[in-house]
């Protein structure tokens, strides 16, 4: 056979597969999630003679759809942490936090199943800590109309003889203890179905997945040190002698010196967890009720660390303009401590949406998740003589919400 007549059968054949192939996929056409329609109309305005004539079910989006929303959310201190309420356990006292939330995902048209992914996130620092101004706390070159620009990272006190604090005109330490610090992120795949209507309107979308959570926890201390040329050391604001137990009195010396001492634990949560949950949503109109729940369980894996550090400053004299003739830093070896622990935790909200467009929503409402059981948080290292607090503990978080949704 010759080559031309192979080639030209080859082709006649791929041909045939081809348009049978095509014939076959219009027959048992499937729903493609990456067939996006190029015509979205984000924006197009809704009308309530329209809201009126459509069931429920027509009214639930399908297709792609994203959410972002606001966390304005209040967080559990440690247990045994000290607070200002007469130093009471702090076991139901709350520090202010914020994040954020993103989901997007999927809902299949006609088979009314879909995916779901999430992420979110929480930050919350809170402590008792006094400004304490250093030897040299002022900047002449800056007060001379000569500015410095700090050497430092951002947000770090800077070490150097002509730098003040980013951001300040001066230069300080804080002394005293965190009371609650913690970064908190949940990442989430979710299979999900969306069941028929209820009699009064109200849709059922039932969900399974997993969820991997992490929550770093820290407690510091910062202790500050220095000598005196004279009989009277005064804090800023204060007209007595100190009695901040984070702040250490030298004593008279001719040499201009200055120490702060910091202490510090951290523990490094990482949950890896099943979750079964629901979402529950109602058409009144143009409002949107909804209500979400979720539990988890799984193993909860514990990295804790601490250590100890010092900062020596010496200077040529005790003015506010004097200069550094010495500097050094010094830290005692890294302890680690490892544990594994049973996890199980929950995370329940309630929101409310309006309709402004026929894809964009607005909401708002409150959310409340609790992390209730196996989780590792940070101690002081007046707490039983350790820095790492006990290992199963929780973290309870409550707050509000408000964000947009498109095509939810």
């Amino acid at each position: 056979m010759s080559v031309r007549k192979l080639t030209a059968k080859l082709l006649a054949a791929l041909a045939v597969f081809a348009g049978g192939a095509s014939v076959s996929a219009q027959e048992h056409a499937l729903a493609d999630p990456f067939a996006f329609d190029p015509d979205f109309q984000w924006f197009e305005p809704i009308y309530d003679a329209d809201i009126v004539d459509t069931k429920p079910k027509k009214r639930a989006h399908t297709g792609w759809f994203g959410t972002y929303d606001k966390l304005h959310m209040w967080g559990k201190r440690p247990e045994g942490e000290a607070t200002t309420l007469g130093g009471d356990s702090g076991e139901y006292q709350l520090d202010f936090g914020d994040g954020h939330r993103y989901e997007f995902g999927y809902m299949t048209p006609q088979k009314d199943t879909g995916w779901l992914f999430g992420w979110s996130d929480l930050d919350i620092g809170a402590g008792e800590f006094t400004r304490i101004e250093r030897i040299n706390r002022l900047n002449v070159s800056q007060l001379d109309g000569e500015p410095e620009f700090p050497g430092g990272q951002f947000g770090q006190n800077v070490l150097t003889d002509d730098n003040n604090n980013f951001g300040y005109d001066t230069r300080f330490y804080e002394a005293g203890r965190s009371t609650n610090s913690v970064e908190y992120d949940t990442y989430e795949i979710n299979k999900t179905w969306r069941m028929e209507p209820y009699h009064y309107g109200g849709i059922l979308e039932p969900m399974v997945g997993v969820k991997f959570v992490t929550l770093d926890d820290r407690a510091l201390t910062n202790t500050y040190s220095r000598t005196r040329e004279d009989g009277a050391v005064i804090l800023p604001g204060t007209t007595e002698l100190t009695e901040n137990p984070y702040f250490v009195d030298l004593g008279i010396s001719d040499d201009a010196y200055e120490r702060l001492d910091q202490d510090l634990s951290e523990v490094e949560n990482e949950m890896y967890t099943l979750q079964l949950g629901f979402r529950y949503f109602k058409f009144v109109n143009r409002f949107r009720y909804s209500l979400e729940f979720r539990a988890f369980s799984g193993v909860n894996l514990q990295h804790a660390t601490r250590y100890a550090q010092s900062e020596n400053t010496f200077y040529d004299g005790f003015g506010a303009d004097s200069e550094v003739t010495s500097f050094y830093r010094t830290q005692n070896k890294l302890e680690h401590y490892r544990d594994e622990r049973f996890f199980i935790g929950y995370d329940a909200r309630a929101e409310m949406g309006y309709q402004l467009t026929n894809m964009i929503h607005v909401r708002g409402g409150f959310q409340i998740f609790d992390l209730a059981k196996g989780l590792g948080r940070a101690g002081h290292e007046s707490d039983a003589g350790t820095m790492i607090g006990p290992s199963d503990q929780n973290f309870l978080a409550v707050g509000g919400t408000f964000g947009i949704e498109l095509n939810r």
